[in-house]
Protein backbone atom coordinates (compact mmCIF):
# COMPACT_ATOMS: atom_id res chain seq x y z
CA UNK A 1 0.00 0.00 0.00
CA UNK A 2 1.23 3.29 -1.10
CA UNK A 3 0.73 6.23 1.37
CA UNK A 4 0.28 9.70 0.04
CA UNK A 5 3.28 12.29 -0.97
CA UNK A 6 3.58 15.48 -0.14
CA UNK A 7 2.58 18.00 -2.53
CA UNK A 8 5.00 19.55 -5.35
CA UNK A 9 4.81 21.36 -8.39
CA UNK A 10 3.77 20.07 -11.14
CA UNK A 11 7.34 20.74 -12.88
CA UNK A 12 8.85 18.24 -10.35
CA UNK A 13 6.90 15.92 -11.02
CA UNK A 14 8.12 14.64 -14.26
CA UNK A 15 5.83 16.01 -16.91
CA UNK A 16 6.46 17.76 -20.54
CA UNK A 17 6.89 21.38 -20.52
CA UNK A 18 4.15 21.78 -22.71
CA UNK A 19 1.35 20.12 -20.26
CA UNK A 20 3.11 22.21 -17.23
CA UNK A 21 2.25 25.20 -19.62
CA UNK A 22 -1.11 24.04 -20.25
CA UNK A 23 -1.87 23.88 -16.26
CA UNK A 24 -0.53 27.30 -15.59
CA UNK A 25 -3.14 28.72 -18.19
CA UNK A 26 -6.13 26.78 -16.31
CA UNK A 27 -4.58 28.07 -13.10
CA UNK A 28 -3.63 24.92 -11.83
CA UNK A 29 -0.57 25.81 -9.87
CA UNK A 30 -0.59 22.95 -7.50
CA UNK A 31 -0.83 19.28 -7.16
CA UNK A 32 -3.31 17.52 -5.01
CA UNK A 33 -2.73 14.26 -2.07
CA UNK A 34 -4.01 12.09 -5.38
CA UNK A 35 -2.04 13.92 -8.18
CA UNK A 36 0.76 13.87 -6.71
CA UNK A 37 0.65 10.65 -5.69
CA UNK A 38 -0.08 8.49 -9.13
CA UNK A 39 0.83 10.57 -11.54
CA UNK A 40 4.42 9.39 -10.82
CA UNK A 41 3.47 5.74 -10.68
CA UNK A 42 1.28 6.12 -14.30
CA UNK A 43 3.99 7.50 -15.75
CA UNK A 44 6.47 4.64 -14.98
CA UNK A 45 4.06 2.36 -16.52
CA UNK A 46 2.43 0.80 -13.34
CA UNK A 47 -1.45 -1.05 -13.29
CA UNK A 48 -2.78 1.54 -10.20
CA UNK A 49 -5.62 1.31 -8.00
CA UNK A 50 -6.70 4.24 -5.90
CA UNK A 51 -9.43 4.74 -3.62
CA UNK A 52 -10.09 8.37 -3.38
CA UNK A 53 -13.34 10.67 -2.93
CA UNK A 54 -15.20 12.40 -5.30
CA UNK A 55 -13.33 15.92 -5.86
CA UNK A 56 -9.80 15.46 -5.12
CA UNK A 57 -8.66 16.22 -8.53
CA UNK A 58 -8.35 12.58 -10.13
CA UNK A 59 -9.12 13.00 -13.40
CA UNK A 60 -5.86 15.49 -13.47
CA UNK A 61 -4.03 12.17 -11.87
CA UNK A 62 -5.15 9.96 -14.59
CA UNK A 63 -4.90 12.22 -17.46
CA UNK A 64 -1.96 14.17 -17.02
CA UNK A 65 0.74 11.10 -16.94
CA UNK A 66 -1.23 9.53 -20.08
CA UNK A 67 -0.97 12.59 -22.20
CA UNK A 68 2.83 12.52 -21.67
CA UNK A 69 3.62 10.07 -23.19
CA UNK A 70 0.99 10.54 -26.33
CA UNK A 71 2.12 11.77 -29.89
CA UNK A 72 -0.34 13.44 -32.71
CA UNK A 73 1.21 11.05 -35.06
CA UNK A 74 0.22 8.03 -33.36
CA UNK A 75 -2.31 6.23 -35.21
CA UNK A 76 -5.79 4.36 -33.21
CA UNK A 77 -7.23 5.08 -30.12
CA UNK A 78 -3.92 4.37 -27.67
CA UNK A 79 -6.44 5.89 -24.23
CA UNK A 80 -9.48 4.82 -23.35
CA UNK A 81 -11.86 6.27 -20.48
CA UNK A 82 -14.68 4.50 -18.85
CA UNK A 83 -17.06 6.31 -17.02
CA UNK A 84 -20.39 6.17 -15.47
CA UNK A 85 -22.31 8.90 -16.99
CA UNK A 86 -22.61 11.25 -19.61
CA UNK A 87 -21.89 13.96 -17.41
CA UNK A 88 -18.55 12.87 -16.65
CA UNK A 89 -17.80 11.70 -20.06
CA UNK A 90 -18.19 14.77 -21.39
CA UNK A 91 -16.03 16.62 -18.16
CA UNK A 92 -12.99 14.15 -18.71
CA UNK A 93 -13.15 14.66 -22.32
CA UNK A 94 -12.77 18.64 -21.91
CA UNK A 95 -10.28 18.20 -19.61
CA UNK A 96 -8.13 15.91 -22.53
CA UNK A 97 -8.92 18.53 -24.98
CA UNK A 98 -8.19 21.52 -23.38
CA UNK A 99 -4.78 19.84 -21.89
CA UNK A 100 -4.02 18.44 -25.54
CA UNK A 101 -4.40 20.79 -27.75
CA UNK A 102 -1.18 22.30 -27.82
CA UNK A 103 0.35 18.81 -28.79
CA UNK A 104 -2.29 17.97 -31.83
CA UNK A 105 -4.54 15.07 -30.25
CA UNK A 106 -7.63 14.41 -31.22
CA UNK A 107 -10.91 13.82 -28.95
CA UNK A 108 -13.70 11.77 -28.78
CA UNK A 109 -16.91 11.30 -26.62
CA UNK A 110 -18.96 8.16 -26.87
CA UNK A 111 -22.15 8.58 -24.74
CA UNK A 112 -25.52 7.68 -24.97
CA UNK A 113 -27.81 10.28 -25.41
CA UNK A 114 -26.17 11.90 -28.20
CA UNK A 115 -26.27 11.58 -31.93
CA UNK A 116 -24.28 8.65 -33.62
CA UNK A 117 -23.38 10.74 -36.45
CA UNK A 118 -21.35 13.47 -34.99
CA UNK A 119 -19.51 10.47 -32.80
CA UNK A 120 -18.76 8.33 -36.08
CA UNK A 121 -17.48 11.24 -38.22
CA UNK A 122 -15.23 11.57 -35.01
CA UNK A 123 -13.89 8.66 -34.80
CA UNK A 124 -13.07 8.08 -38.57
CA UNK A 125 -10.90 11.30 -38.47
CA UNK A 126 -8.70 9.71 -36.55
CA UNK A 127 -8.29 10.12 -32.33
CA UNK A 128 -5.73 9.19 -29.32
CA UNK A 129 -8.16 9.25 -27.09
CA UNK A 130 -11.75 8.02 -26.17
CA UNK A 131 -14.01 9.01 -23.46
CA UNK A 132 -17.09 7.09 -23.36
CA UNK A 133 -20.01 5.30 -20.86
CA UNK A 134 -20.36 1.57 -21.31
CA UNK A 135 -23.45 0.97 -23.28
CA UNK A 136 -22.56 3.42 -26.07
CA UNK A 137 -18.95 2.08 -26.29
CA UNK A 138 -20.46 -1.54 -26.85
CA UNK A 139 -22.45 -0.08 -29.17
CA UNK A 140 -19.89 1.34 -31.61
CA UNK A 141 -17.60 -2.60 -30.97
CA UNK A 142 -20.19 -3.63 -32.39
CA UNK A 143 -20.88 -1.54 -35.52
CA UNK A 144 -17.26 -2.22 -36.30
CA UNK A 145 -16.61 1.74 -35.95
CA UNK A 146 -14.71 1.53 -32.56
CA UNK A 147 -11.56 -0.59 -32.60
CA UNK A 148 -9.30 -0.91 -29.25
CA UNK A 149 -7.33 -3.22 -30.12
CA UNK A 150 -4.18 -0.77 -30.45
CA UNK A 151 -5.43 0.73 -26.35
CA UNK A 152 -2.23 1.26 -24.27
CA UNK A 153 -3.97 2.73 -21.43
CA UNK A 154 -7.51 1.54 -19.63
CA UNK A 155 -8.84 4.40 -17.18
CA UNK A 156 -11.45 3.29 -15.39
CA UNK A 157 -13.25 6.04 -13.69
CA UNK A 158 -15.81 6.19 -10.76
CA UNK A 159 -15.76 2.53 -10.58
CA UNK A 160 -18.24 1.97 -7.61
CA UNK A 161 -20.20 3.82 -9.66
CA UNK A 162 -20.27 2.17 -12.94
CA UNK A 163 -20.96 -0.69 -10.96
CA UNK A 164 -23.89 0.34 -9.09
CA UNK A 165 -25.13 1.66 -11.87
CA UNK A 166 -25.85 -2.13 -13.46
CA UNK A 167 -22.81 -2.08 -16.08
CA UNK A 168 -20.74 -4.45 -14.86
CA UNK A 169 -21.45 -7.10 -17.95
CA UNK A 170 -20.94 -4.77 -20.47
CA UNK A 171 -17.86 -3.65 -18.77
CA UNK A 172 -16.38 -6.93 -18.21
CA UNK A 173 -17.29 -7.33 -22.61
CA UNK A 174 -15.25 -4.18 -22.74
CA UNK A 175 -12.15 -5.47 -21.16
CA UNK A 176 -12.14 -8.17 -23.03
CA UNK A 177 -11.62 -6.70 -25.95
CA UNK A 178 -8.82 -4.46 -24.92
CA UNK A 179 -4.94 -5.96 -25.29
CA UNK A 180 -3.36 -8.16 -22.22
CA UNK A 181 -0.04 -5.71 -22.06
CA UNK A 182 -1.87 -2.41 -21.39
CA UNK A 183 -1.96 -0.20 -18.38
CA UNK A 184 -4.60 -0.36 -16.44
CA UNK A 185 -6.08 2.76 -13.95
CA UNK A 186 -8.86 2.16 -11.52
CA UNK A 187 -10.02 5.01 -9.55
CA UNK A 188 -13.17 4.18 -6.98
CA UNK A 189 -14.58 5.85 -4.33
CA UNK A 190 -15.29 2.76 -2.56
CA UNK A 191 -13.76 -0.58 -2.49
CA UNK A 192 -16.12 -3.65 -2.32
CA UNK A 193 -16.50 -6.86 -2.89
CA UNK A 194 -17.33 -6.11 -6.47
CA UNK A 195 -14.73 -3.93 -7.28
CA UNK A 196 -11.60 -5.98 -5.96
CA UNK A 197 -12.66 -8.72 -8.20
CA UNK A 198 -13.04 -6.69 -11.20
CA UNK A 199 -9.64 -5.13 -9.45
CA UNK A 200 -8.07 -8.58 -9.99
CA UNK A 201 -9.18 -9.28 -13.40
CA UNK A 202 -8.19 -5.73 -14.86
CA UNK A 203 -4.97 -5.10 -13.22
CA UNK A 204 -1.61 -6.84 -13.48
CA UNK A 205 0.15 -6.60 -9.60
CA UNK A 206 -0.88 -2.90 -9.08
CA UNK A 207 0.04 -0.21 -6.73
CA UNK A 208 -2.76 0.89 -4.74
CA UNK A 209 -2.97 4.18 -3.05
CA UNK A 210 -5.32 4.45 -0.06
CA UNK A 211 -6.33 8.65 -0.17
CA UNK A 212 -9.84 8.13 1.32
CA UNK A 213 -10.36 6.51 4.63
CA UNK A 214 -13.38 4.03 3.67
CA UNK A 215 -16.42 5.93 3.54
CA UNK A 216 -15.44 8.48 6.04
CA UNK A 217 -16.26 12.37 4.82
CA UNK A 218 -13.80 14.98 3.66
CA UNK A 219 -12.13 16.91 6.50
CA UNK A 220 -13.23 20.22 4.34
CA UNK A 221 -16.59 19.73 5.12
CA UNK A 222 -19.13 20.72 7.91
CA UNK A 223 -22.42 18.40 8.14
CA UNK A 224 -24.90 20.34 9.99
CA UNK A 225 -28.37 18.57 11.15
CA UNK A 226 -31.70 20.26 11.46
CA UNK A 227 -34.54 17.81 12.94
CA UNK A 228 -38.23 19.03 11.69
CA UNK A 229 -41.66 17.14 10.99
CA UNK A 230 -41.84 15.58 7.64
CA UNK A 231 -44.61 18.20 6.56
CA UNK A 232 -42.49 21.15 7.56
CA UNK A 233 -39.26 20.05 5.48
CA UNK A 234 -40.48 22.27 2.80
CA UNK A 235 -40.86 25.49 4.65
CA UNK A 236 -37.54 24.22 6.59
CA UNK A 237 -35.28 24.72 2.99
CA UNK A 238 -36.73 27.51 2.32
CA UNK A 239 -35.65 29.15 5.42
CA UNK A 240 -32.32 27.83 5.51
CA UNK A 241 -32.26 29.40 1.53
CA UNK A 242 -33.06 32.51 2.98
CA UNK A 243 -30.72 32.61 5.94
CA UNK A 244 -27.65 30.55 3.78
CA UNK A 245 -28.15 32.36 0.69
CA UNK A 246 -25.76 30.10 -0.90
CA UNK A 247 -23.89 30.97 -4.11
CA UNK A 248 -24.12 27.82 -5.95
CA UNK A 249 -25.63 24.83 -4.25
CA UNK A 250 -27.14 20.81 -4.65
CA UNK A 251 -30.26 19.72 -3.58
CA UNK A 252 -30.81 15.43 -2.84
CA UNK A 253 -34.57 14.23 -3.35
CA UNK A 254 -34.70 10.90 -3.54
CA UNK A 255 -37.19 10.34 -6.46
CA UNK A 256 -37.99 12.44 -9.88
CA UNK A 257 -41.18 13.32 -8.87
CA UNK A 258 -39.78 15.02 -5.38
CA UNK A 259 -37.17 17.27 -7.75
CA UNK A 260 -39.81 18.58 -9.57
CA UNK A 261 -42.27 19.39 -6.85
CA UNK A 262 -39.40 21.18 -4.83
CA UNK A 263 -38.48 22.96 -8.31
CA UNK A 264 -42.06 24.34 -8.82
CA UNK A 265 -42.44 25.28 -5.43
CA UNK A 266 -38.97 27.10 -5.46
CA UNK A 267 -39.18 29.09 -8.62
CA UNK A 268 -42.86 30.26 -7.03
CA UNK A 269 -40.60 31.59 -4.15
CA UNK A 270 -38.78 33.59 -6.22
CA UNK A 271 -35.36 31.35 -5.88
CA UNK A 272 -33.30 30.69 -9.47
CA UNK A 273 -33.50 27.08 -9.45
CA UNK A 274 -33.49 23.86 -11.88
CA UNK A 275 -33.70 20.41 -11.59
CA UNK A 276 -32.08 16.96 -12.88
CA UNK A 277 -34.02 13.39 -13.33
CA UNK A 278 -34.08 10.63 -14.98
CA UNK A 279 -37.08 11.59 -17.36
CA UNK A 280 -35.30 14.81 -18.92
CA UNK A 281 -33.66 14.44 -22.74
CA UNK A 282 -30.07 15.31 -22.60
CA UNK A 283 -30.27 18.27 -24.01
CA UNK A 284 -32.12 19.59 -21.58
CA UNK A 285 -30.17 17.86 -18.90
CA UNK A 286 -27.42 19.71 -20.65
CA UNK A 287 -28.58 22.83 -20.93
CA UNK A 288 -29.43 22.73 -17.41
CA UNK A 289 -26.14 21.82 -15.79
CA UNK A 290 -24.77 25.29 -18.22
CA UNK A 291 -27.15 27.13 -17.13
CA UNK A 292 -25.72 25.98 -13.47
CA UNK A 293 -22.22 26.60 -14.34
CA UNK A 294 -22.83 30.04 -15.77
CA UNK A 295 -24.67 30.56 -12.66
CA UNK A 296 -28.09 31.46 -14.50
CA UNK A 297 -29.56 28.85 -11.61
CA UNK A 298 -28.21 29.19 -7.99
CA UNK A 299 -29.74 25.68 -7.15
CA UNK A 300 -30.11 22.74 -8.58
CA UNK A 301 -32.67 19.78 -7.15
CA UNK A 302 -31.88 16.36 -8.23
CA UNK A 303 -32.09 12.48 -7.87
CA UNK A 304 -28.87 10.46 -7.00
CA UNK A 305 -28.61 8.97 -10.22
CA UNK A 306 -29.21 11.70 -11.98
CA UNK A 307 -26.44 13.84 -10.09
CA UNK A 308 -23.63 10.95 -10.87
CA UNK A 309 -20.64 12.48 -12.20
CA UNK A 310 -21.54 16.03 -11.95
CA UNK A 311 -18.78 18.06 -11.53
CA UNK A 312 -19.07 21.93 -10.93
CA UNK A 313 -16.63 23.89 -9.52
CA UNK A 314 -17.69 26.27 -6.51
CA UNK A 315 -20.27 24.19 -4.96
CA UNK A 316 -20.85 25.52 -1.47
CA UNK A 317 -23.77 23.77 -0.83
CA UNK A 318 -25.17 20.31 -0.34
CA UNK A 319 -28.97 19.88 0.79
CA UNK A 320 -30.27 16.35 1.51
CA UNK A 321 -33.74 17.49 1.36
CA UNK A 322 -34.06 13.61 1.88
CA UNK A 323 -31.47 11.64 4.02
CA UNK A 324 -29.65 9.31 1.70
CA UNK A 325 -30.36 5.08 2.55
CA UNK A 326 -26.60 4.72 2.90
CA UNK A 327 -23.02 6.02 3.76
CA UNK A 328 -21.85 5.34 0.30
CA UNK A 329 -24.59 7.57 -1.37
CA UNK A 330 -23.97 10.32 1.57
CA UNK A 331 -20.73 10.91 0.79
CA UNK A 332 -21.20 11.24 -3.13
CA UNK A 333 -23.77 13.47 -2.28
CA UNK A 334 -21.41 15.15 0.18
CA UNK A 335 -18.23 15.26 -2.47
CA UNK A 336 -20.06 18.19 -4.68
CA UNK A 337 -19.32 20.52 -2.38
CA UNK A 338 -15.88 21.03 -0.60
CA UNK A 339 -13.69 19.70 -3.91
CA UNK A 340 -9.63 20.40 -4.07
CA UNK A 341 -9.14 21.59 -0.55
CA UNK A 342 -12.49 24.31 -0.51
CA UNK A 343 -14.53 24.43 2.44
CA UNK A 344 -18.34 23.31 1.94
CA UNK A 345 -21.33 23.10 3.96
CA UNK A 346 -23.45 20.00 4.10
CA UNK A 347 -27.09 20.34 5.87
CA UNK A 348 -29.62 17.66 6.18
CA UNK A 349 -33.59 17.69 6.88
CA UNK A 350 -33.88 15.37 9.90
CA UNK A 351 -37.44 13.92 10.09
CA UNK A 352 -37.84 11.36 13.71
CA UNK A 353 -38.33 8.27 10.73
CA UNK A 354 -34.84 9.30 9.58
CA UNK A 355 -33.21 9.16 13.03
CA UNK A 356 -31.86 5.33 12.54
CA UNK A 357 -30.57 6.10 9.00
CA UNK A 358 -29.01 9.28 10.51
CA UNK A 359 -27.34 7.61 13.67
CA UNK A 360 -25.72 5.06 11.14
CA UNK A 361 -24.64 7.45 8.43
CA UNK A 362 -22.64 9.47 11.90
CA UNK A 363 -21.10 6.09 12.69
CA UNK A 364 -19.84 4.77 9.25
CA UNK A 365 -18.78 8.44 7.77
CA UNK A 366 -17.57 9.59 11.48
CA UNK A 367 -19.32 12.56 11.56
CA UNK A 368 -19.40 14.94 14.68
CA UNK A 369 -23.43 15.28 16.08
CA UNK A 370 -23.71 18.96 14.55
CA UNK A 371 -27.58 19.40 15.16
CA UNK A 372 -28.42 22.89 15.01
CA UNK A 373 -31.84 24.94 15.37
CA UNK A 374 -34.22 25.51 12.19
CA UNK A 375 -33.79 29.20 11.45
CA UNK A 376 -37.43 30.73 12.16
CA UNK A 377 -39.44 33.29 10.39
CA UNK A 378 -38.04 36.29 13.02
CA UNK A 379 -34.54 35.24 11.82
CA UNK A 380 -35.45 34.92 8.12
CA UNK A 381 -36.84 38.27 8.29
CA UNK A 382 -33.64 40.06 9.45
CA UNK A 383 -31.34 38.09 7.38
CA UNK A 384 -33.27 39.30 4.05
CA UNK A 385 -33.18 42.61 4.81
CA UNK A 386 -29.88 42.55 6.27
CA UNK A 387 -29.00 41.52 2.31
CA UNK A 388 -31.28 44.13 1.21
CA UNK A 389 -29.88 47.22 3.36
CA UNK A 390 -26.06 45.96 1.40
CA UNK A 391 -28.13 45.88 -1.84
CA UNK A 392 -29.13 49.52 -1.25
CA UNK A 393 -25.61 50.40 0.01
CA UNK A 394 -23.75 48.88 -3.29
CA UNK A 395 -26.16 50.42 -5.44
CA UNK A 396 -26.07 53.54 -4.12
CA UNK A 397 -22.21 53.48 -4.45
CA UNK A 398 -22.06 52.13 -8.07
CA UNK A 399 -24.75 54.02 -9.86
CA UNK A 400 -25.23 56.92 -11.71
CA UNK A 401 -28.85 57.86 -11.06
CA UNK A 402 -29.52 60.90 -13.90
CA UNK A 403 -32.91 62.31 -13.97
CA UNK A 404 -34.18 59.63 -11.44
CA UNK A 405 -31.87 61.42 -8.97
CA UNK A 406 -33.21 64.84 -9.45
CA UNK A 407 -36.69 63.11 -9.07
CA UNK A 408 -36.03 61.83 -5.94
CA UNK A 409 -35.02 64.59 -4.41
CA UNK A 410 -37.67 66.43 -5.67
CA UNK A 411 -40.40 64.48 -3.96
CA UNK A 412 -37.78 64.41 -0.62
CA UNK A 413 -38.34 67.80 -0.28
CA UNK A 414 -42.11 67.76 -1.12
CA UNK A 415 -42.84 64.27 1.41
CA UNK A 416 -42.06 63.25 4.46
CA UNK A 417 -39.31 61.14 3.99
CA UNK A 418 -39.96 57.97 5.89
CA UNK A 419 -43.35 57.85 3.83
CA UNK A 420 -41.76 57.68 0.75
CA UNK A 421 -39.07 55.07 1.16
CA UNK A 422 -41.74 52.58 3.22
CA UNK A 423 -44.21 53.51 0.52
CA UNK A 424 -41.93 52.20 -1.77
CA UNK A 425 -40.46 49.06 0.24
CA UNK A 426 -43.92 47.90 0.06
CA UNK A 427 -43.91 48.14 -3.72
CA UNK A 428 -40.83 46.03 -3.12
CA UNK A 429 -42.64 43.66 -0.81
CA UNK A 430 -45.70 43.35 -2.82
CA UNK A 431 -44.13 42.23 -6.34
CA UNK A 432 -41.13 40.36 -5.38
CA UNK A 433 -41.28 39.30 -1.26
CA UNK A 434 -37.49 40.35 -1.20
CA UNK A 435 -38.35 41.36 2.84
CA UNK A 436 -41.04 38.91 3.28
CA UNK A 437 -40.21 36.94 6.06
CA UNK A 438 -39.86 33.24 6.44
CA UNK A 439 -41.86 30.18 7.99
CA UNK A 440 -42.68 29.36 11.62
CA UNK A 441 -41.98 26.17 11.64
CA UNK A 442 -42.29 23.52 14.85
CA UNK A 443 -39.64 21.04 15.84
CA UNK A 444 -40.02 17.66 17.12
CA UNK A 445 -38.18 16.87 20.20
CA UNK A 446 -34.67 16.64 20.08
CA UNK A 447 -32.66 13.28 19.23
CA UNK A 448 -30.76 11.93 22.43
CA UNK A 449 -27.29 12.01 20.41
CA UNK A 450 -25.58 15.46 21.51
CA UNK A 451 -28.83 17.58 20.48
CA UNK A 452 -29.31 20.62 22.21
CA UNK A 453 -32.83 20.30 23.94
CA UNK A 454 -35.45 22.40 22.47
CA UNK A 455 -38.73 23.21 24.00
CA UNK A 456 -41.90 21.61 22.04
CA UNK A 457 -43.93 23.80 20.59
CA UNK A 458 -47.52 23.65 19.48
CA UNK A 459 -47.74 23.88 15.73
CA UNK A 460 -48.44 26.93 13.73
CA UNK A 461 -49.83 27.55 10.60
CA UNK A 462 -46.96 28.53 8.30
CA UNK A 463 -46.64 31.46 5.80
CA UNK A 464 -44.62 34.55 4.86
CA UNK A 465 -43.84 37.66 6.39
CA UNK A 466 -45.74 37.01 9.60
CA UNK A 467 -46.73 34.12 11.94
CA UNK A 468 -49.30 33.07 10.87
CA UNK A 469 -52.18 32.08 13.29
CA UNK A 470 -54.88 30.06 11.80
CA UNK A 471 -57.53 29.95 14.17
CA UNK A 472 -58.09 33.58 14.84
CA UNK A 473 -58.38 36.18 12.16
CA UNK A 474 -56.30 39.62 12.14
CA UNK A 475 -58.09 42.53 13.45
CA UNK A 476 -59.37 44.35 10.25
CA UNK A 477 -58.52 41.64 8.10
CA UNK A 478 -61.45 39.66 6.19
CA UNK A 479 -60.47 36.36 5.71
CA UNK A 480 -61.05 34.80 2.24
CA UNK A 481 -61.09 31.13 0.67
CA UNK A 482 -59.08 30.38 -2.33
CA UNK A 483 -59.69 26.90 -4.36
CA UNK A 484 -55.87 26.30 -4.65
CA UNK A 485 -54.02 24.39 -1.65
CA UNK A 486 -51.30 22.25 -0.95
CA UNK A 487 -52.23 19.60 -3.38
CA UNK A 488 -51.73 22.17 -5.93
CA UNK A 489 -48.63 22.67 -4.49
CA UNK A 490 -49.53 26.23 -3.68
CA UNK A 491 -46.63 27.81 -1.32
CA UNK A 492 -47.66 31.28 0.01
CA UNK A 493 -45.03 33.47 -1.86
CA UNK A 494 -46.62 32.70 -4.94
CA UNK A 495 -50.07 33.22 -3.53
CA UNK A 496 -49.21 36.52 -2.38
CA UNK A 497 -47.84 37.72 -5.96
CA UNK A 498 -50.72 36.41 -7.69
CA UNK A 499 -52.84 38.35 -5.70
CA UNK A 500 -50.91 41.40 -5.32
CA UNK A 501 -50.65 41.03 -9.14
CA UNK A 502 -54.17 40.96 -10.28
CA UNK A 503 -55.45 42.93 -7.75
CA UNK A 504 -53.26 45.48 -8.09
CA UNK A 505 -52.70 46.00 -3.93
CA UNK A 506 -50.00 46.36 -2.07
CA UNK A 507 -48.36 43.68 -0.11
CA UNK A 508 -49.29 44.65 3.88
CA UNK A 509 -52.81 44.51 2.68
CA UNK A 510 -52.32 40.75 3.02
CA UNK A 511 -52.22 39.10 6.62
CA UNK A 512 -52.31 35.35 7.33
CA UNK A 513 -51.82 32.85 5.21
CA UNK A 514 -53.06 29.24 6.37
CA UNK A 515 -52.66 26.08 3.27
CA UNK A 516 -54.76 23.45 3.30
CA UNK A 517 -54.56 20.29 0.88
CA UNK A 518 -57.35 21.71 -1.49
CA UNK A 519 -57.91 25.36 -0.57
CA UNK A 520 -56.02 27.89 1.33
CA UNK A 521 -57.22 30.65 4.20
CA UNK A 522 -56.05 34.13 3.25
CA UNK A 523 -56.61 37.15 5.52
CA UNK A 524 -56.76 40.53 3.48
CA UNK A 525 -57.57 44.28 4.34
CA UNK A 526 -61.50 44.60 4.88
CA UNK A 527 -61.28 47.95 2.71
CA UNK A 528 -59.94 45.69 -0.10
CA UNK A 529 -61.91 42.77 0.55
CA UNK A 530 -64.20 42.69 -2.31
CA UNK A 531 -62.32 44.23 -4.91
CA UNK A 532 -59.53 41.09 -4.21
CA UNK A 533 -62.62 38.70 -4.70
CA UNK A 534 -63.76 40.36 -7.64
CA UNK A 535 -60.29 40.49 -9.33
CA UNK A 536 -59.26 36.77 -8.57
CA UNK A 537 -62.59 34.92 -9.03
CA UNK A 538 -62.54 33.43 -12.03
CA UNK A 539 -58.74 34.26 -12.72
CA UNK A 540 -56.61 31.83 -14.37
CA UNK A 541 -53.01 31.12 -13.08
CA UNK A 542 -49.92 30.70 -15.50
CA UNK A 543 -50.26 27.00 -14.77
CA UNK A 544 -53.79 27.00 -15.99
CA UNK A 545 -55.62 26.53 -12.76
CA UNK A 546 -59.25 28.35 -12.14
CA UNK A 547 -59.35 30.11 -9.76
CA UNK A 548 -62.67 30.55 -7.00
CA UNK A 549 -63.00 32.91 -4.27
CA UNK A 550 -65.20 33.38 -1.29
CA UNK A 551 -65.70 34.86 2.12
CA UNK A 552 -65.04 32.46 4.57
CA UNK A 553 -66.39 32.39 7.91
CA UNK A 554 -64.41 33.68 10.69
CA UNK A 555 -63.23 30.87 13.66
Amino acid sequence: MVTTNSPSSFADLGLRPELVESLTALGFAQPTDVQASAIPLVLNGRDLMVQSRTGSGKTLAFALPTLHYLSPDARGVKVLVVAPTRELANQVAAVYAKLGRSQGLKVVTLTGGMPYGDQLRGLRQGVQVVVGTPGRLLDHMDRGSLDLSGVETFVLDEADEILDMGFQEDLEKLMKALPSDRQTVMFSATLSEEIERIARAALRNPERLKLSKGMEASTTLTHAFYEVHKDSKYEAMVNLLHTERPPLAMVFCHTKADTEDLWRKLSDEGFKVGYLNGNLPQATRSATLESFRRHQITLLVATDVAARGIDVRGITHVFNYDIPRGVETYIHRSGRTGRAGHEGLVLNLVTPADRPKVRGLMRDAKLTADFRPIPQAEEVKKRLRQVFFEDMVYRIDAAEFGDLGEFARELLENLDPTAVVTALLQDVEGSTGRLAGGYEIAVPRAMSMEAPERPVREKPARGVGRERTPKSQETGMCRLRFSVGKADRMVPGYLVRMICDRAKIKGDAIGSITLQPRYSLVDVRSDVADHVMKQLNGAVDDRGRKWFVTQADAQ
